[in-house]
C-alpha cells in the first residue's frame, strides 16, 4: 500500500457524522485498510454530543491522512455533507457514512473503473447489506449499470423511473462534476435529485463485485419512525418546524435539473417526457396525495409506507 507525503490526494472520503460513536470507528478503519493508499479522509463532526470527537480525534493523531473538523452547531445533515466536500482536495470524492464501510479493495476498483472511462461521472459497486453487528444481510444490485448509456435522456429516465434505493449517492465521483453540483440539497430526497443530476452530466458505472458494506440498524435515517418535519429537520436543522411537501419538492429539483443543464434540444425534451410518466410509476402520484394530506396528519406518509409494505411487500433494497 502507498502511502503519500505531501501534495494533493487522489482520492478524499467525506465522513460526516453526528453523535456517531457506535460506528464511526469502525467506518475510518474500513478506509485506512484500502489497498489504495493515496487518499484523504475528511470528517465533519456535526456537533456530537457522544464519543465521536474523541475517537476521530484519536484516530487522526494516528495516522496524517484523517483530518478532523468540528462544527460548532448542528447544521443539519444536508449542510455538514457539504461541508465535508467543500474541505476535501482530492481529485475523485466519495461520501462514507459513518455507520457504514467499504472492503480492502473499493477504492482500486472504482478509481480504475473511472480512470478507464473519461465520459464518467460516477462510480459505484454492489452492496453487501450487513446488520448492527456486522453480520451479512443480503446483496443489492441498485442497476445503477443501466444508467451507462450515451444519451443523458437515457440515463436521467433510468434514475428517476428505476425503483431503487439511493445507495448509490455514496458513489466515488470526479470532483470536477462536483464543483457547480447540487451537492446534498437540504430536503428528503436529495439523494435521487443528485443522482439525476449526475446521470445528466455523464454516465454512471458499477463494479459488480460487492465492496460496500452498507449497515441496516434501527438508528439509520431512512428506517426511522421520523414525520415529515423530522425528516426536515434532519436534513436542515434550521427547518425542525417547518412544513414540507417532499414529492413536490423533488419532482420540481428534476424539473429544474431538466432546464438548467447543458442538453442538446431533443435530449431536453426526451426528459421531459421521461418527467411525465414519473407520475405513473413507483407510486409516485400516491406519494404525492399522501404528501397533502401529511400537512394535517404529520404521521400519514408513515402509516401509508406501511400498509404498502403489507399489501405488496418491501421494495428491493430496504429490509
Amino acid at each position: 500500500m502507498t502511502i503519500p507525503s505531501t501534495g494533493q490526494p487522489l482520492v478524499s472520503i467525506g465522513v460526516p457524522v453526528f453523535n456517531g460513536e457506535n460506528y464511526v470507528e469502525q467506518a475510518l478503519g474500513s478506509v485506512l485498510a484500502q489497498t489504495m493508499g493515496d487518499f484523504e479522509i475528511v470528517v465533519s463532526d456535526n456537533a456530537s454530543t457522544d464519543r465521536t470527537s474523541m475517537i476521530c480525534q484519536d484516530l487522526a493523531a494516528t495516522d496524517r491522512r484523517i483530518r478532523y473538523y468540528r462544527n460548532e452547531r448542528n447544521l443539519g445533515a444536508g449542510a455538514n455533507y457539504n461541508l465535508a466536500f467543500a474541505k476535501s482536495r482530492g481529485t475523485y470524492f466519495k461520501w462514507l457514512a459513518h455507520d457504514d464501510r467499504i472492503k480492502p479493495g473499493y477504492l482500486a476498483a472504482t478509481v480504475a473503473t473511472l480512470d478507464q472511462a473519461p465520459d464518467a461521472v460516477l462510480c459505484n459497486t454492489v452492496v453487501d447489506y450487513i446488520n448492527g453487528q456486522g453480520k451479512h444481510i443480503a446483496f443489492y444490485d441498485s442497476g445503477l449499470s443501466g444508467a451507462d448509456h450515451p444519451r443523458p435522456s437515457h440515463r436521467f429516465a433510468t434514475m428517476i423511473l428505476m425503483s431503487h434505493s439511493c445507495v448509490d449517492f455514496f458513489g466515488l465521483c470526479r470532483r470536477a462534476t462536483l464543483v457547480d453540483s447540487m451537492l446534498h440539497g437540504p430536503f428528503h430526497g436529495a439523494d435521487r435529485a443528485f443522482l439525476a443530476q449526475m446521470a445528466l452530466r455523464g454516465r454512471l458505472l458499477q463494479v459488480k463485485e460487492p465492496l460496500v458494506e452498507m449497515r441496516e440498524h434501527d438508528q439509520r435515517y431512512t428506517r426511522a419512525k421520523q414525520d415529515a418535519k423530522g425528516r426536515a429537520a434532519w436534513h436542515d436543522a434550521a427547518k425542525a418546524k417547518a412544513r414540507s411537501l417532499p414529492t413536490w419538492r423533488l419532482y420540481r429539483e428534476y424539473v429544474d435539473l431538466v432546464a438548467k443543464e447543458r442538453l442538446a434540444p431533443a435530449e431536453r425534451t426526451a426528459c421531459r417526457l421521461a418527467l411525465l410518466r414519473w407520475w405513473i410509476v413507483n407510486w409516485n402520484s400516491i406519494r404525492a396525495s399522501v404528501d397533502i394530506g401529511a400537512l394535517a396528519w404529520p404521521r400519514l406518509p408513515h402509516h401509508a409506507e406501511m400498509v404498502k409494505i403489507r399489501l405488496f411487500g418491501k421494495a428491493p433494497g430496504h429490509f
